[in-house]
């Protein structure tokens, strides 16, 4: 136990602070999130949290979503899927290439539903493919068995390639009801009283990304610095926090997905193709970690006490951004569902005051899986696919 020395350390006290609260060991892969805004509802409710399920999660104990690489499920998913070689089925020879063309752009429009029902009722009323209506969805339905083609199908109208945007079930409301449900949590370290150590964690201590004092500010500079070796101790309660599951959309195929990750280099991967297994899952892919679940608080109330002394010009330039959010979790007020504020003693001592409304969540953690471990539980299913379709 110690007083951090730098932003570094009082970060690396933060996350094991945190974690503890939230009834995690240092062996749980925890991430914090930051900035964590509210989520106040609305008509895109569901798009603002599912965004978070969407984003691929980096090494780090700290994920800034400002700082995010970009790598997006959704969408490397859909790479992945158009460097697999579906097994040989007839549905393309049985329509023909005027029909299939005009299908693909059919499914990215909206116009149609994968399936062979849904296709043999637009293909009638669609000239180049209304005399193979009834053969063309035969064709369709028994090579929908195969579960590569099928993902392929199934994620044809969705981002980046069609216009649907991500999905996973639940939603927001439902997330809200068992949110109210959920546990409290609370926990507080005194300024002197902070484990620092992270080296056990699933990163091994490696972190990046986090702000410094406010949002957007680096935790090198001087102000900084000076919060976080100046002393600092934390107050956090949180009248619910709930483990978030959600499961990907139609767009998803553990099947399919699965078969990839157990077979690298091999069926169903097509050979010069820039997507690869190695590009995909490997040390440097874009899809080795996975966010298995948010963590969601309701009602939080965290006060944070900094000891260092701050100059009448400090003050100043802090309430100037405090509206950035302040740490630790850079909450921003300006959709209202969050307050934060930070006061001065006559000595200049600082004190940080940050609240949220009752009802409106902010997803402050999630669990982070390696690919193995979101993937593993298809490797038998694989191996049967494989030999049942590539054999």
């Amino acid at each position: 136990m110690a007083t951090p020395s730098n932003f570094v350390d009082l970060q690396a006290g933060f996350y094991n602070a945190l974690a503890q609260g939230l009834g995690y060991s240092n062996q749980d892969p925890f991430q914090i999130i930051q900035p964590s805004p509210p989520l106040t509802g609305g008509d895109d409710a569901d798009e603002l949290l599912w965004a978070y399920l969407n984003n691929l999660p980096v090494a780090s104990l700290t994920q800034n979503t400002q700082f995010s690489g970009g790598n997006q499920f959704l969408a490397d998913y859909q790479g992945v899927m158009s460097a697999l070689q579906s097994a040989p089925n007839n549905f393309q020879s049985t329509i023909g290439p005027a029909c299939w063309a005009a299908y693909q752009q059919a499914l990215k429009d909206h116009e149609v539903k994968t399936g062979a029902v849904a296709f043999r009722n637009w293909a009638l009323y669609c000239q180049p493919c209304s005399a193979n209506a009834t053969s063309g969805a035969s064709a369709l339905a028994a090579a929908m068995l195969d579960p590569i083609f099928a993902a392929q199908m199934n994620v044809t109208p969705y981002k980046p390639v069609g216009d649907e945007p991500v999905t996973f079930s639940p939603g927001y409301s439902k997330m809200l009801t068992l949110l109210k449900k959920a546990p409290s949590r609370s926990f507080e370290v005194s300024a002197s009283n902070w484990q620092t150590d992270v080296s056990k964690t699933w990163t091994h201590g490696s972190t990046s990304g986090f702000f410094g004092l406010w949002g957007g500010s680096s935790s090198s500079s001087s102000i900084s610095e000076k919060f976080a070796s100046g002393g600092v101790s934390v107050k956090a309660s949180f009248d619910n926090v709930l483990p978030f599951n959600a499961t990907p959309g139609d767009w998803y195929s553990s099947s399919a997905f699965g078969m990839a990750f157990n077979n690298p280099g091999k069926a169903p991967w097509t050979s010069n193709n820039p997507i690869t297994w190695e590009t995909t899952f490997g040390k440097n892919g874009n899809m080795q970690r996975f966010a298995s679940s948010l963590l969601i608080a309701n009602k939080m109330n965290i006060s944070v006490i900094s000891a260092a002394q701050y100059s009448q010009e400090e003050q100043s330039q802090i309430q100037s951004n405090q509206g950035n959010g302040l740490w630790p979790f850079y909450s921003s007020g300006s959709s209202g569902g969050s307050s934060t504020s930070a006061s001065f003693d006559k000595d200049g001592r600082m004190t940080v005051t940050i609240t949220s409304k009752p009802n409106v969540p902010i997803v402050i953690g999630c669990i982070v899986l390696t690919a193995a471990q979101y993937l593993g539980h298809e490797a038998l299913a694989s191996k049967r696919l494989i030999e049942e379709f590539y054999s």
